[in-house]
C-alpha cells in the first residue's frame, strides 16, 4: 500500500530514518577517530564542564508541518567516576518563532542526567556515548492547550547518541561533533511523543583533578 505524500505517517517515517541516519554517522565518526596509536592516554580530570551550540530537528503534531528546525544551546557539568564512565546533568534550550509559515512560536528546555562512556584512547581524540533522562519543559503557541501565542507543557525526556571530543589543551577541550536521539512526549493528539534529532558542537574546560583517575591501557594496532 502507497502512503500518500504529505501524511503523518510518511513524515514520521521520514523522521525516524533521520534518527537512524544521524546516530550511525555519530558512531562512524567514533571508529573513524579510532586510529592507530602507540601514545599513551591522559586521564581525565574528574569534573569538566561543557558548553555547546546546537540545532534540533523537530516534528510537530498530526495535521501541522510535520518538520521544523531550532536552535539553541545548553550547558553540562560531568563528574568522572572512573578513568571511561562520568555522570552527566545537562541543560538545554532551543528555539523556533516560524514553523510551517505560521507565527507559532516554540521554546524547548530539557534537564536530563545520565552516564556518558569515554574512550580515552589517545591523546587528541575521544569518542563518547551517552544515555540521558530526565524531563523537558514546552512554551509557546505550539504546546497544547494554549491561548494565543502563551501556553506551557511538562513531560519526559530522553537524549541518546555520541560524538568526538578533541583535546586542544590540558584543561580544554574541543567538542568536534555531537549528534543525539532527542524524545519527547509531549501530548499532540496521536502517539504523545517527538521523535527529534539533535546535532552540537562545543567547548568542554577541565576544571578539576585532585588525583589521577585509573590508567587507561593504550591500545596498539
Amino acid at each position: 500500500m502507497r502512503v500518500p505524500d504529505g501524511s503523518p505517517i510518511l513524515e514520521e517515517i521520514r523522521m525516524l530514518r533521520r534518527v537512524r541516519t544521524a546516530i550511525l554517522l555519530a558512531i562512524s565518526l567514533g571508529l573513524l577517530s579510532l586510529s592507530p596509536s602507540r601514545a599513551s592516554a591522559q586521564a581525565p580530570f574528574e569534573i569538566e564542564l561543557g558548553a555547546t551550540f546546537s540545532y534540533v530537528r523537530g516534528n510537530a503534531p498530526p495535521g501541522v508541518c510535520g518538520c521544523f528546525s531550532m536552535y539553541g544551546g545548553g550547558g553540562w557539568l560531568g563528574y568522572n567516576i572512573i578513568s571511561s564512565l562520568a555522570v552527566v546533568g545537562e541543560v538545554s534550550s532551543a528555539r523556533t518563532s516560524k514553523i510551517g509559515g505560521n507565527p507559532a512560536g516554540l521554546t524547548l528546555t530539557s534537564f536530563v542526567l545520565g552516564p556518558q562512556y569515554s574512550w580515552h584512547h589517545a591523546n587528541l581524540t575521544v569518542p563518547f556515548a551517552e544515555l540521558l533522562m530526565g524531563g523537558a519543559h514546552a512554551s509557546g503557541a505550539l504546546t497544547s492547550g494554549t491561548t494565543g501565542l502563551t501556553g506551557s507543557e511538562n513531560a519526559l525526556a530522553m537524549t541518546f547518541g555520541g560524538g568526538v571530543d578533541i583535546q586542544l589543551k590540558s584543561r580544554v577541550t574541543l567538542r568536534a561533533l555531537q549528534v543525539d536521539y532527542f524524545l519527547t512526549g509531549f501530548a499532540n493528539g496521536s502517539k504523545n511523543n517527538q521523535n527529534n534529532v539533535r546535532i552540537g558542537a562545543g567547548i568542554v574546560f577541565n576544571l578539576w583533578q585532585k588525583h589521577r583517575l585509573a590508567p587507561v591501557a593504550p591500545i596498539n594496532w
